[in-house]
């Protein structure tokens, strides 16, 4: 997994009613060949898409976009630090050269043929190698599916019932069969996640987005006080006594954009996953 590390970057962020949306965009590497129910380490091919502070514990739906020319797939594991001995959820979309997809499990490390399950379904020309196509999982209660598009129920593809679910950790994604992918994965962050912290994420440069409040004559600390109490903001500009609450427009914008402006800063709120604020890395 250390090469896929180096490979993301954190590319989109979107306010919503019920939290932030972040996409990050990777790139799954040629790994060759290789069958997880023949290989006891198969984590060691992901690339981890909790990096970068991403705490994933208990997610059941994910959306993302992937281009590819086959064998797109998804691992979904109950290890949060790579253990291929952990039971694990694989999802292939365009196996089999484009013209399969398949929901599998794996118990543990043994390569027993009792440890290992997997349903194949029909669905030819689903990946496209120099289009991006959206699909989205779900696990919920057991019920593992996928489909085509960003909303999650439509345009079901595949579904198979899992009868000893687990709780997921973290989730692994790569290219197999010689293919190299690019991928845009979506996470939800709800804001009961805000931590009550602010980081400063810049100096001498301030977010030139919406403006909620402007006032004058107010401490940094009144200032994050205020912003703290507003679910819409997301951060704040401050510069001598001066405070600027911004927040983000509706949809999807590419990055923060930000001017230089001597003596500001901009802080933001940390929406945590293992202790990590997701907004400086903007």
């Amino acid at each position: 997994m250390a090469s896929g590390q180096k490979l993301f970057l954190l590319s989109i962020v979107a306010l919503k009613t019920l939290g932030l949306v972040i996409e990050n965009t990777f790139t799954t590497p040629n790994i060759g060949y290789k069958s997880l129910f023949d290989i006891a380490d198969y984590m060691q091919y992901l690339v981890d898409i909790n990096k970068n502070g991403l705490d994933l514990s208990g997610i059941t739906t994910l959306t993302f976009k992937v281009k590819a020319c086959h064998d797109a797939s998804i691992i979904m594991s109950n290890s949060d630090d790579g253990n291929s001995s952990k039971p694990f959820m694989n999802f292939i979309i365009g196996g089999w050269y484009n013209q399969k997809s398949a929901i599998g499990r794996r118990n543990d490390d043994s390569l027993t043929p009792g440890s290992k399950q997997k349903k194949i379904f029909i669905t030819p020309d689903i990946c496209q190698c120099d289009e991006y196509r959206p699909f989205w999982i779900s696990t919920t209660n057991g019920v593992l599916m996928m489909g085509k598009g960003l909303i999650v129920g439509i345009n079901v593809i595949a579904e198979w019932t899992d009868l000893n679910p687990f709780t997921i950790r973290s989730i692994g994604i790569y290219t197999n069969v010689g293919t190299i992918g690019e991928w845009k994965v979506q996470i939800g962050v709800v804001n009961n996640l805000y931590d009550g912290c602010f980081s400063r994420c810049t100096t001498n440069y301030k977010a030139v987005l919406n403006i909620l409040i402007s006032k004058k004559n107010t401490s940094l600390l009144e200032c994050a006080v205020l912003c703290d109490t507003l679910l819409t903001c997301i951060g704040l500009n401050y510069h001598n006594q001066s405070c600027e609450l911004v927040s983000l427009s509706p949809g999807v914008i590419r990055n923060i954009p930000k001017k230089q402006e001597d003596g500001w800063e901009f802080h933001s709120k940390c929406y945590r996953y293992n202790g990590a604020c997701l907004w400086c890395y903007f």
